[in-house]
Formats: C-alpha cells, sequence, structure tokens
C-alpha cells in the first residue's frame, strides 16, 4: 500500500495542482448551503464538488463510539486507510486516522477546524497535509454529522548529512 500512496501524493501535491485549495473549497461550499445555520449532509450533498468528493469524508457522530463511524468516504481517502504513520509508541495509526483526527474539534468549535501539519510514513517519508471538519446539522441546529476533507503533498527528500 505504500506504493499507492507514493501515486496519491506524487509530486507537489495530493491532488493536481488546481486542487490545492480543497479546503477553502469545501467551506464555501458549507457556507452556502448554511443560509444562517448549520447544513444538513444533504443539502451539501446537493453542491456539485467535482473531484474533490475524492479527498471528503462525513461521519454520522451518533454512531461514532470510540471511533469515526463514516457514511461518506472518498475513493482517494479510503485508501489512506492502509497507509501507518511512524509512532514512538503507536504504529497503528493510519493516514485516514490522523485525517479524522478533528471530528470533535469542529464540534466544539461550532465552526470549521483547520489543521496543517507534517506527518512522518512507518518509512520515514514525511507529507505535508492539511484539512479542515466543519459541522453539519439534520435539523439546522443541533449538531449530528461532521463533513472534512483533506489533502497533501509530500515533503521533499533531504540528503543525509555528510559525516
Amino acid at each position: 500500500m505504500l506504493s499507492d500512496v507514493t501515486s496519491l501524493f506524487e509530486g507537489a501535491a495530493a491532488a493536481p495542482a488546481l486542487d490545492r485549495r480543497l479546503t477553502r473549497r469545501l467551506v464555501d461550499a458549507w457556507a452556502r448551503a448554511s443560509r444562517g445555520h448549520f447544513p444538513s449532509w444533504t443539502a451539501l450533498r446537493e453542491m456539485d464538488l467535482g473531484e474533490d468528493w475524492d479527498w471528503i469524508f462525513a461521519v454520522d457522530l451518533e454512531k461514532s463510539v470510540g471511533f469515526p463511524y463514516f457514511i461518506y468516504l472518498g475513493d482517494n481517502l479510503a485508501r489512506l486507510s492502509d497507509v501507518y504513520l511512524s509512532g514512538a509508541t503507536d504504529w497503528t495509526m493510519s493516514l485516514l486516522d490522523k485525517t479524522t483526527e478533528d471530528v470533535f474539534a469542529a464540534v466544539a468549535a461550532e465552526a470549521p477546524h483547520y489543521r496543517e501539519e507534517a506527518v512522518t510514513l512507518c518509512d520515514g517519508r514525511t507529507i505535508l497535509m492539511r484539512g479542515v471538519t466543519a459541522p453539519l446539522a439534520d435539523d439546522g441546529r443541533a449538531i449530528t454529522h461532521i463533513v472534512g476533507a483533506a489533502n497533501g503533498r509530500m515533503a521533499p527528500r533531504t540528503p543525509l548529512a555528510a559525516v
């Protein structure tokens, strides 16, 4: 699976150069769907986000006990579930786990929550990630779901220092 992540994060960006502002486009769609209150998942699904849907996820909060319960997972994000990160004590965290780590931060903020971070894969390569999570509500008031998006780029490899 690590070879698959190379094709996802090839070159400068996880998504083509035009998709480097994925997080902004998702928040813009979220704001258009909100109309003064939290948008519903149904209203957001009616938005034309084209290929951005490959990098988007949605989580049902009521069913999320211990880990996110996905009601939607874009194709490219789904592939990240088998890509594991390097850790000091926990080697079980995948890139998808890292991507969805901020689900409850959007609930607490009652607004979109942005995150930028460098993560290290288990093979030592680094990915510079950018993500956003935003609250959704079936009734416009009580937060029931979270929508999020993430993408990134491979960090340039640095040569080993001469000894």
